[in-house]
């Protein structure tokens, strides 16, 4: 996830973070879950302790929870806001089918936690994951992740878990603008007023992406559509200290998410919902290959750039025409009154 640093997959942290919950340097009592109100979707628990910090093992139907958080509130919130962003990523753009097996998923509750589960889960791997100033990442499905505070913490597990899910029930690899789009696309949430303890997911009501791609346009910094797909974040970090430029593709992507979703009464959503199903089935390298060739299929087997996927799924517009009803989508959203109206978690372009 990129916000600010290299974070989760070469994630950049926003401008301005939650301050973090203060820990408990004793850790959970052991009956710190027994005398709160049951936790929903847990089906199990027990207690969990890494390195002498003591936690809880806790599964649900479709994550299993290690953490070390003692933030009670955030414990509270954690199982169902798994639970709920999971169900949501496999419904909101076609029906997927789920992961063979819970996704595995570590809260700790300080980073310095994290940085010891990351050298000893990844070894001789770790170095470029300690990179990261704040945040988390999904690796083999497991998505490592420690307290960011009150909204972070979750945003972070929203976005690395469509990760967790990809790397563990998908046959073929997503494009990186396809993956990182709908990573941050599932970034959005709110927690409902009449169930406080409930998250709500919405798609557009993220500030953070929403102002950079605001600023990007304004600065006349957006990436046209063919540059756009054949790029990688972590190459735009490697030229690019300051992270403005990692941070724009994060909200292009985003943006031409929602682009391929709404633009023109949906036009597009068709050919998305096919990719996303072809690709889960292993059958999206075999369509680039066969329509637009072998050198695009093997950019996207091992790179995962290229503009192969566009003839196979929208083979009616040319890369051109496409960029320019998507730069057009994006002046839409960033006109006035279109931030009031996604942080209201609606769309900027949809009446």
């Amino acid at each position: 996830m990129i916000r600010r640093a290299v974070c989760a997959a070469l994630a950049l942290a926003p401008v301005a973070f939650a301050a973090c919950s203060a820990p408990n340097p004793r850790g959970p009592a052991p009956g710190a879950l027994a005398g709160a109100d049951p936790v929903r979707f847990v089906a199990d628990r027990e207690p969990w302790h890494f390195q002498g910090n003591p936690g809880w093992r806790l599964t649900t139907p479709s994550v299993e929870l290690h953490t070390t958080v003692t933030d009670r509130r955030l414990l509270h919130r954690l199982p169902p806001f798994l639970e709920l962003a999971h169900a949501h990523r496999m419904n909101a753009i076609t029906p997927l089918l789920p992961a063979r097996d819970p996704l595995r998923t570590y809260v700790l509750a300080s980073r310095s936690q994290w940085e010891a589960m990351t050298r000893s889960m990844l070894r001789d791997s770790a170095r470029a994951y300690l990179r990261i100033e704040r945040g988390g990442y999904a690796v083999n499905g497991m998505g490592v992740f420690y307290d960011l505070g009150p909204r972070d913490t979750f945003v972070i597990a929203a976005h690395e878990g469509w990760h967790q899910f990809v790397q563990s029930s998908f046959g073929d690899p997503l494009p990186v603008w396809l993956d990182e789009g709908l990573a941050c696309y599932f970034e959005g949430f709110r927690w409902r007023s009449d169930e406080p303890d409930t998250p709500e997911f919405l798609p557009w009501m993220n500030p953070q992406r929403f102002d950079q791609l605001r600023a990007a346009a304004a600065g006349d910094r957006l990436m046209p559509l063919h540059e756009l797909l054949l790029a990688r974040p972590q190459d735009l970090l490697d030229t690019d200290r300051g992270g403005d430029a990692a941070l724009t593709y994060y909200a292009q992507c985003w943006a031409f998410v929602h682009f391929l979703v709404e633009s023109d009464n949906g036009a597009r959503r068709p050919g998305l919902e096919r990719m996303l199903r072809d690709a889960q089935a292993g059958r999206l390298v075999n369509a680039v290959s066969a329509i637009a060739g072998e050198r695009e299929a093997t950019l996207l087997r091992t790179r995962r750039v290229g503009v192969g996927a566009m003839g196979v799924y929208w083979p009616e517009e040319s890369i051109g025409s496409m960029d320019a009803a998507y730069q057009a989508f994006i002046l839409r959203i960033v006109r006035t009154g279109g931030r009031d109206r996604a942080l209201m978690g609606r769309s900027p372009i949809l009446d």
